[in-house]
């Protein structure tokens, strides 16, 4: 293409190469570059065109109608743990298939995620969004919950709120100060890495509502009142024997009140440190350490028939893999 204009120019001598025989070729990372964005593009507006269709062939399930109707909203949290159990989309795919116009597509479930503001930020207490629900709901009790857990020491950059996150934030009054770690200067960045520690911890509070018709039914499950049942008047049902197996529990056999550990909790915590390589684990005089389960896996002689184990059984990096818990205390693997 000839043209005398000077910017056409400008840019032809920044991305053409120049043959000997005058002609001028793109470069290739230019190219790449473009090809690159029309595939994008390409991707974008097929995506818009899949959107439109499914929202023409199934008019009623808009985004309203989903906020509108809870068995829809525990769809979409179902869908969401399929994907974190394994089954992702196609175990999704191959119900919504069979239940014909019963279930939204995947593309529309992730457009309705993304913009129910369900995204988890560090140091951000939602309590004006739990009020407006309780208020909204006419929600009078919620159970509370707290959980840590130790987390690889790190800073991510958060591109949403363009906050670095993995810092010790700050409190202000006992509550964490939101986007605290914010900055657009490289040196304050610096500063941070230098004086400030990384956390070693992940704290989270959650608060789950009880939307209950008759509030009643929760005040018999804490204080313990049933209509055609005194509790008071029967002693023996706070009683408990423990067998002389279980010397462990130091319990006495009458009890008002009980708290009992989380069973998975703690056998993901044992398996931890059986996996660990700078902790030990002992059974009285015994070590047990994670040598002796790998000597039953290269072990030509066993098979995975025979002991149940495999390599992603003893990844330490994999810290709440219960199906791991279950194989290591399983009878099989004890015999050996």
């Amino acid at each position: 293409m000839k043209c005398s204009e000077p910017s056409f120019l400008l840019i032809r001598e920044k991305s053409c190469l120049q043959l000997d025989d005058g002609q001028f070729i793109i470069k290739i990372g230019l190219m790449n570059n473009l090809n690159y964005l029309l595939d994008l593009l390409k991707q974008q507006q097929q995506k818009k065109i899949m959107e439109s269709s499914y929202i023409e062939a199934y008019p009623s399930l808009s985004f309203d109608f989903i906020n509108k109707h809870p068995l829809l909203k525990s769809l979409i949290l179902w869908y969401q743990q399929l994907g974190n159990d394994g089954g992702r989309k196609l175990t999704y795919e191959f119900i919504r298939l069979n239940l014909p116009s019963s279930l939204p597509s995947v593309t529309m479930l992730n457009t309705s995620i993304s913009k129910s503001n369900a995204k988890i930020s560090e140091a951000e207490f939602r309590f004006d969004q739990l009020q407006k629900h309780v208020d909204d709901h006419n929600l009078q009790y919620a159970f509370g919950s707290e959980d840590a857990t130790s987390i690889i020491k790190k800073i991510k950059y958060d591109s949403i709120t363009n906050t670095f996150n993995g810092f010790p934030t700050p409190l202000d009054r006992g509550v964490p100060i939101k986007e605290y770690y914010r900055t657009n200067s490289f040196d304050k960045l610096k500063f941070w890495f230098d004086s400030n520690d990384k956390s070693s911890l992940l704290n989270v509070h959650m608060i789950q509502p009880v939307p209950s018709t008759n509030q009643n039914i929760i005040l018999r499950f804490f204080f313990g009142s049933l209509p055609n049942f005194q509790i008071h008047q029967h002693p023996q049902a706070f009683q408990i024997k423990t067998t002389s197996h279980w010397p462990w529990f130091y319990l006495r056999e009458q009890q008002l009140l009980l708290f009992f550990q989380d069973a998975t909790h703690l056998v993901t915590k044992w398996r931890n440190r059986l996996l660990s390589s700078a902790a030990e684990l002992r059974l009285g005089n015994q070590f047990i350490s994670i040598n002796h389960l790998y000597d039953i896996i290269h072990n030509e002689t066993y098979t995975k028939l025979d002991h149940g184990l495999t390599k992603s059984d003893i990844n330490p990096k994999d810290r709440q893999n219960f199906s791991s818990c279950l194989k290591l205390t399983s009878p099989d693997c004890d015999d050996f």
